[in-house]
């Protein structure tokens, strides 16, 4: 057992140097040889330190480097050149393309006057017909629409004389140029005006019930009747009056027209000369 184990170790040496020494080609062995191989076992250590020892070749070491030295690096691996191609000979013969030119449009001839014949001008022209036209078929008129009825007729204005005064149920002074005109009768009454000309003065009503009164002022009662006056920068004007009747027509009311200066001093002084009969 101590043999055997500084056998193995020379072994592990021996097979790392055979591992760095270069291959060689071994001798050709007998067939004697190879008998004694295969009936014999391990080789003995006898056997191994008889072998001479194989050649070993040491590696090569790297040069030194002094200390201090900068380590320059490795020059990097030159790359190839590229060459450009050598031009092509063969495109110098191939033609350059023809580029037509413009289209052009050739010039329009000049028309030839051409000259009608003697025929052509003597010929009359004949206008062609009118198309016929078409008749429509008349629509039926329309019906008429309904008439409305028309408003009564405003009766016209009528101017009394004296014997139409006289039956009225009311007396009156007119002073010269005045008349009384009726033109808006109701049913169970009538409306008088006073007036010269075409101006009103004075207004009468003789009917059942009046709208008594119109302004609005002081209310006196005289001498039968129930009068309205205003009071107007010191002076008393009276322009409204009220006569009321035991028969018909129960009501006789008279007023005054807005009117100014003298105009109305005189509507005022006709207004108070009403009575009644």
């Amino acid at each position: 057992m101590k043999v055997l184990v500084p056998a193995a170790a020379f072994l592990l040496l021996a097979g790392a140097a055979d591992a760095q020494t270069a291959p060689q080609t071994p001798p050709p062995r007998s067939a004697s040889d190879l008998t004694r191989d295969l009936n014999s076992g391990p080789p003995t250590i006898e056997e191994y330190l008889a072998r001479p020892p194989a050649a070993t070749t040491p590696p090569p070491a790297a040069p030194a480097t002094p200390p201090g030295a900068a380590v320059q690096p490795e020059p990097a691996p030159a790359r190839p050149t590229p060459t450009s191609p050598a031009p092509d000979t063969r495109r110098s013969s191939i033609p350059e393309p023809f580029e037509a030119p413009g289209e052009t449009q050739p010039p329009r001839p000049a028309p030839i006057p051409v000259e009608p014949s003697p025929a052509a001008r003597t010929a009359p022209i004949t206008p062609a017909p009118p198309p016929a036209a078409r008749v429509e078929p008349l629509a039926p008129p329309a019906a008429a629409p309904a008439a409305e009825p028309a408003p009564p007729p405003t009766p016209a204005v009528a101017v009394l004389d004296a014997a139409a005064r006289a039956a009225l149920p009311f007396s009156v002074e007119l002073p010269a140029g005045f008349q009384i005109v009726t033109g808006r009768p109701g049913p169970d009454f009538r409306i008088y005006t006073i007036r010269r000309g075409e101006r009103s003065f004075v207004m009468v009503y003789v009917g059942p019930a009046s709208q008594f009164p119109i302004y609005t002022g002081e209310m006196v009662e005289a001498g039968g009747r129930a009068s309205v006056v205003l009071t107007e920068q010191g002076a008393r004007h009276a322009v409204e009056h009220l006569f009321q009747r035991a028969e018909a027509p129960r009501e006789i009311h008279v007023w005054t027209m807005t009117l100014d200066g003298a105009d109305r001093a005189l509507a005022e002084q006709i207004a108070q000369s009403v009575d009644v009969r």
